[in-house]
């Protein structure tokens, strides 16, 4: 009886040491890391959330296209009066953080890439940093290849 409690016990403990790994690697698939190029402040972001019944045509995770040359009148300092001239109305406001949400135009396709962008602003309501949640959607707003 020792020799199958024994085995029985193992038998048990490689169960959960499967379903434990497999959960851990579930959840780090799930993990959104912050790009130290774009968000070099890990500063936080929304994650979209909806239920698959709200899901329709039009994904809710989407943006508005914009091009990437106004994101240069963006600059420290700047009022947000003239931050929502460019750029329009946020999506979401959160204290001193404006979230947005832009389709930029891929390189050399008619696709687009969805983009999270935040304006922070300092106490006397002036741009202090710009952030965007991805590298890519940097780059593709940076790019100078398609505009000249």
């Amino acid at each position: 009886m020792g020799k199958t409690t024994s085995f029985a016990a193992t038998a048990l403990l490689a169960t959960a040491f499967v379903i434990g790994t497999s959960n851990q690697a579930f959840a780090a698939g799930q993990h959104n890391p912050v790009d130290s190029v774009s968000n070099p402040t890990a500063l936080d972001y929304t994650n979209v959330e909806i239920a698959p019944r709200d899901m329709d045509r039009p994904f809710v995770r989407d943006g508005i296209v914009i091009e990437p040359q106004l994101f240069t009148r963006i600059t420290r300092g700047l009022e947000q009066a003239k931050v929502q001239a460019a750029l329009g109305v946020p999506l979401r406001q959160q204290g001193q953080e404006w979230d947005y949400n832009f389709k930029l135009k891929m390189r050399q396709s008619e696709n687009f890439l969805v983009c999270q962008y935040k304006v922070v602003f300092d106490e006397n309501h002036l741009v202090h940093e710009t952030v965007w949640r991805r590298q890519q959607c940097q780059q593709l707003a940076n790019s100078k290849s398609d505009r000249e």
